[in-house]
């Protein structure tokens, strides 16, 4: 099977190196010229808690893309608001027997790669895995790593692909479960990060010290009420208290993680702020859900990005 990784950070460096130190045929598509070469001299190096993993996956950009040939596969890793733009440079791997597969943050994954392939060939969900580029061509991940997906719609092959990613990446040493009832977890993830994301994002600290604060505890346990209150008037019922074990684990786990939005903050990028919070308070707005705290936070992160942005985006 060939797989292709497209947006090669740092959890499609974990993925991608993961999948390619167990054996199987893996291209990254790296646009970051530094960790591409890196990658190219002296291979991928994860350090995955005691234990380091050295990769070769094959290495190519948008123009040499076509190159590796159409894959079976593609794991989409891009940020949320790059997905289309990365999945259009990449339309000549995309073949008519090509499954897309989304583990990305936010909201509305699955409808964005059913742009590019029918419903059918979509594969989506979320994970659980945190990861950081510590430099070009190392990743580094600590604690628990979890991915739930399925197939999108109901077609057999696309479920047996599914099937397969989670025996390919369990092989890996990257737990993963087929769930059929993935909304749930995403949602669960969205209300997680739209509380996380944003204030290790809006206040620069990663998840153990802002945790430590017994008041910004508080505050996101509020935040995360209001995402399953949104997520209960679309019809879907979020475990609140699995919930709050994971923000436990990632208390005790991931202290020093740093996550996404937080990365992007301290480079300049633009965040997946819309894709959480935006699109949490715009269906809140929908279904008659107030959801005050959320959208304070969105308005703070908008605020801030604006501040390196500029005013017009840019």
């Amino acid at each position: 099977m060939k797989i292709m990784v497209v947006g090669v950070g740092a959890l499609g460096s974990l993925f991608g190196g993961g999948l390619s130190a167990a054996g199987h045929d893996v291209t990254l598509l790296i646009r970051n010229l530094a960790h591409r070469e890196a990658i190219r001299s002296d291979g991928l190096t994860l350090y995955l808690d005691d234990r380091v993993v050295k990769a070769r996956p094959h290495v190519v950009n948008s123009e040499s893309a076509s190159e590796a040939g159409v894959a079976d596969l593609i794991l989409v890793f891009t940020k949320t608001g790059s997905t289309r733009a990365a999945l259009a440079a990449t339309r000549h791997v995309i073949g008519p027997q090509t499954r897309l597969v989304s583990l990305q943050n936010g909201l509305g994954n699955a409808d964005v790669l059913a742009e590019f392939v029918p419903i059918e060939r979509v594969i989506y969900g979320t994970t659980i895995a945190p990861a950081d580029l510590t430099e070009p061509g190392a990743v580094t991940s600590h604690g628990k790593r979890l991915s739930q997906f399925r197939a999108a719609g109901d077609d057999a092959v696309t479920a047996d692909m599914a099937d397969h990613l989670a025996d390919m990446l369990n092989t890996a040493g990257l737990e993963a479960v087929v769930n059929p009832d993935v909304d749930a977890v995403i949602w669960g993830k969205v209300a997680f990060n739209c509380a996380m994301n944003s204030l290790c994002a809006l206040l620069h600290l990663t998840p153990g010290p802002l945790l430590d604060s017994a008041e910004l505890f508080s505050l996101v346990i509020d935040v995360t009420d209001e995402v399953a209150d949104v997520a209960a008037a679309c019809g879907v019922v979020v475990d609140r208290e699995a919930l709050r074990q994971t923000l436990d684990m990632v208390h005790r786990q991931h202290r020093d993680h740093r996550p996404s939005m937080l990365v992007d903050v301290m480079a300049g990028r633009r965040t997946e702020i819309d894709s959480l919070n935006g699109a949490v308070a715009a269906l809140g707005q929908q279904r008659g859900v107030l959801t005050p705290r959320t959208q304070t936070l969105l308005a703070l992160v908008h605020a801030y990005e604006s501040n390196y942005l500029g005013r017009e985006g840019g």
